[in-house]
């Protein structure tokens, strides 16, 4: 017995060794298990699928930084023959890429001078304080500043703030009646009327006045134990679903725009790279992005809000529900949160004119309908990328504080230095010696270091990584012959087949990164829809923009994890009310793909130099006996 017990313990002993050495133990295992398939098979097919497995497996299991791992095609792929390493590194240097880098630049600006809470506490106290519009108060700003800045950094933002409104609502809804007596605070008209005055973070809040007896007996018994309870209850409900909607509108704000989320600036750099061996200009720029995300986004958010609501409400009518509870502290914290901000600072004001000075190029460099400023220059010269790089430089440059000459100004930020700053402005110093300015001194608005410890150079390289793998998976021939094996799907209709393929990514995306998703499956919806003569954007979109409808795990989004780990929330909360959510939006991204993508990008046509290329594709894999297994596949098709 004691015999079993040791070798049990030494089992046990052994076993949790190994969790913790997984990570080397598979990056060492995993390419030894595969090399069959490069060295056995040796064919690029087999190469290109060695490639994909290896990356596949270490981005989901997370056994190297993703970052890292996204730099292995600059190793493997020449040294199997691919793709030359010099062709394989021009990837990690597209134009989408540098697009994406200068708005995230940007974001970082608007993040350092506060502008984004300032935009949030403005929303909040623009909608009325009761739970359905606090809800949609909460999730506006989120979804509006998901389309600009990184939704991860607008999630952490927002959490402060949802915590300070629950605090508030908690008070108004769970008040200690009895301590409030014997503390004094209660005031007492009269044996009949009874008048209850509470203290809540200074705000004097009165309750309606109790005068009958019979209302006196009814207050008695919501104070029981078992109403008490009802209440906390619908309190850690509503905390549930004001956290999931943070991350939700989160998620659905960066659909909206070209730059809002990764997995769609890797849909703009795989189509340009994609369509351009063919002499096709896919038109995809972010002025008529806007025609399709926007409403997508829009409808997508509305659903969300309307769910979440009638998670929260369950079998009670959501028009006919009317809550007589006082917000009034709710309300009353929210302005007195804007208020603390104070008037706009320079910084603010700046930072806010670059921002619209940046959208109003993007969108008016190739409206499509019109010509734009991008007309004055040689085609294919000026991309998005280059007035995101203007402005992200002109910040580099233009000061923090106005300088003395600037009277207009510098009255104002006298007045402004003498105030008491809020510790979230990084601009601000607390220090009163630090708050004198040098009326000499220059101080910009973005420096290299800050830059430099705010961007997110994981999801740079992480989109770098994904160009390359789907450059190599294209000139391996491993699309092609994955196109081959789905060709099966034919028989469906384009809205089907989009369909299933928004739903197998959106089901992916749940369990491993977004970025990541979108790039192993634009390539296979790319070769798909040219074997089927499909417009390859009528199913490379829907792959795309399903790859950021993550609802429904913690780990499908960093918004996700973010309002988890804050505790209002379960794991079976997210299944039960992402689940739906999730299927919703897939199915309101397929309904807009089919008819605004449709109208906005001609997507029921198929081009001719497509058609010409699909019809050599099919000769010559008419003439090529395709086994099941990979050897003998060494004809590159493309």
């Amino acid at each position: 017995m004691q015999h079993s017990t040791r070798m049990s313990v030494s089992f046990r002993s052994c076993f949790g060794s190994l969790c913790r050495w997984k990570a080397p133990i598979i990056v060492i295992l995993l390419p030894l298990l595969l090399l069959p398939l490069p060295l056995v098979l040796a064919s690029k097919v087999s190469k290109g699928a060695y490639v994909v497995l290896i990356m596949g497996t270490f981005w989901v299991l997370e056994v190297m930084p993703i970052a890292v791992t996204s730099l292995i095609p600059i190793i493997l792929f020449p040294l199997l023959g691919i793709m030359p390493a010099r062709e394989v590194c021009f990837n990690y240097a597209e134009d989408t890429i540098i697009l994406f880098l200068g708005s995230l630049i940007v974001a970082v600006a608007v993040e350092r001078c506060n502008l984004h809470r300032r935009i949030a506490l403005r929303a909040l106290t623009l909608v009325g304080p009761e739970p359905r519009w606090l809800l949609l108060g909460i999730m506006s700003p989120c979804w509006f500043l998901s389309m600009w800045m990184s939704n991860t950094a607008t999630a952490a933002m927002m959490m402060p703030i949802l915590n300070a409104i629950l605090k508030q609502i908690k008070d108004v809804t769970l008040p200690d009646i009895e301590e409030a007596r014997h503390s004094g605070d209660d005031v007492i008209d009269d044996d009949n009327d009874v008048e209850i005055t509470t203290e809540l973070h200074g705000i004097s809040i009165e309750t309606t006045p109790l005068k009958s007896k019979a209302k006196n007996q009814k207050e008695n018994t919501e104070n029981t134990p078992r109403s008490r309870a009802d209440k906390e209850a619908d309190f850690h409900e509503l905390a549930k679903i004001f956290a999931l909607g943070i991350a939700y509108a989160a998620n659905a704000g960066g659909v909206a725009t070209l730059t809002g989320t990764p997995p769609n600036i890797i849909l703009k750099g795989y189509i340009d790279k994609f369509y351009r061996p063919y002499n096709i200009d896919p038109g995809l720029t972010f002025a008529n992005w806007l025609i399709f995300g926007l409403p997508t986004s829009v409808l997508v958010f509305l659903m969300t809000w309307l769910w979440l609501q009638l998670w929260y409400l369950r079998k009670r009518c959501l028009c006919c529900i009317k809550d007589n509870r006082s917000w009034d502290a709710v309300k009353e914290h929210l302005r007195m949160e804007y208020t603390s901000l104070g008037s706009m600072t320079f910084a603010e004001v700046v930072v806010a004119v670059c921002f619209i000075l940046l959208a109003v190029l993007w969108i008016t460099r190739d409206p499509q309908f019109i010509d734009g400023w991008g007309a004055l220059f040689p085609n294919g010269f000026v991309k998005d990328s280059t007035p995101a790089i203007f402005v992200s430089l002109i910040m580099f440059v233009l000061p923090v504080y106005p300088p003395r000459w600037f009277s207009c100004c510098w009255r104002k930020y006298e007045q402004e230095a003498n105030l008491t700053v809020t510790e979230t402005n990084e601009f601000a110093v607390a220090n009163t010696e630090k708050n004198q300015f040098n009326q000499e001194g220059f101080t910009p608005l973005l420096t290299w270091k800050t830059v430099n410890d705010a961007i997110a150079w994981d999801v740079v390289l992480l989109m770098g990584g994904g160009f390359a793998l789907a450059d190599g998976c294209s000139k391996s021939g491993l699309s092609d012959w994955i196109g081959i094996k789905l060709e099966v799907l034919g028989t469906l209709s384009p809205w089907a087949i989009s369909l299933l393929l928004a739903f197998g990514v959106a089901a992916v995306t749940n369990i491993t990164s977004n970025s990541a998703t979108a790039t192993v499956f634009l390539p296979i919806a790319a070769d798909l829809a040219l074997r089927l003569e499909i417009n390859p954007m009528y199913l490379m979109i829907p792959v795309a923009v399903s790859a950021s409808f993550a609802y429904v795990l913690p780990v499908g989004t960093p918004p996700n994890a973010i309002v988890f780990t804050s505790g209002y929330l379960q794991m079976i909360d997210m299944l039960k009310i992402g689940i739906v959510v999730n299927v919703l939006a897939v199915l309101i991204l397929v309904l807009m793909n089919g008819t605004l993508a449709v109208v906005a990008y001609d997507l029921d046509s198929f081009p001719l130099a497509f058609r010409k290329q699909a019809n050599t594709t099919l000769n010559a894999s008419s003439v090529i006996s395709f086994s099941n297994s990979l050897i003998g596949y060494n004809v590159t098709l493309r």
